[in-house]
């Protein structure tokens, strides 16, 4: 009894140090949580709280392919219906109808309160970031990421995951100058199209405390997204 108890502890040791040893497997894991079908939609609610209490709210669909395509359609406001974001890798294009081409913009830029327009199109974080360390804090995981390449909106994030579960917790997302710049909270979790998945999250503005903002996830489905859609010709027309 004492030699298979014995067994046991060495057993779970080992798979906790087999765990720790791999940070690359499990962010691929949290991925599954942020995007787990290989090509989908899904709506995207944002809400930006202000400090005084008051809110501005629009609404989004995404239309993914692989973990490096994205479309993010505007929905809502009706002012902004027509508009779409293009991202291909790290580079991002917005289409407005008014303009005669798609225009190069930058992923960090916010797209709504502390939203960027980079948080909406992209939900995977093993495409643009290696996981080169981790530790443990209390129930969790703690991993450090940083970009494989400079053009990502974010040089460093530091990732809290659920050690039993794999769910994301909290990140904490810094600039190439080293500064905290926002903080994103895992807030809940639902089943969409029959995995269970994030559907809120909460972002805080640490250089303007205060300043809060919600992204809620809904209706994901499968879809079948053709390559030709990801394209700045395409943008409007399909």
């Amino acid at each position: 009894m004492r030699r298979r108890i014995l067994f046991l502890l060495i057993l779970i040791l080992v798979q906790k140090l087999h765990a720790a040893e791999n940070p690359a497997a499990i962010l691929a894991k949290v991925d599954a949580y942020r995007n787990p079908l290989t090509s989908f939609s899904i709506d995207v609610d944002v809400t930006s709280i202000a400090p005084d209490g008051k809110h501005e709210s629009a609404k989004y669909r995404v239309l993914g392919r692989g973990s490096d395509k994205s479309i993010v359609e505007f929905v809502a406001p009706a002012t902004d219906k027509g508009k779409f974001l293009l991202m291909l890798r790290d580079a991002m294009w917005i289409y407005i109808p008014s303009a005669s081409r798609p225009i190069r913009i930058s992923p960090l830029q916010r797209l709504l309160g502390q939203a960027s327009n980079g948080d909406v199109a992209r939900t995977n974080f093993t495409i643009d970031y290696n996981p080169t360390a981790i530790a443990e804090e209390g129930d969790a995981w703690v991993l450090e990421l940083y970009a494989k390449d400079p053009a990502v909106a974010y040089n460093h994030v530091r990732l809290w995951v659920d050690k039993k579960t794999s769910e994301p917790l909290r990140a904490d997302f810094y600039v190439v100058s080293g500064k905290l710049i926002k903080r994103a909270t895992y807030s809940e979790y639902g089943v969409m199209n029959g995995r269970r998945a994030v559907t809120a999250v909460e972002i805080d503005d640490l250089l303007k405390p205060g300043n809060r903002t919600i992204m809620r996830y809904a209706n994901l489905a499968q879809r079948d997204n053709p390559e030709k859609m990801f394209t700045k010709d395409a943008l409007g027309k399909w």
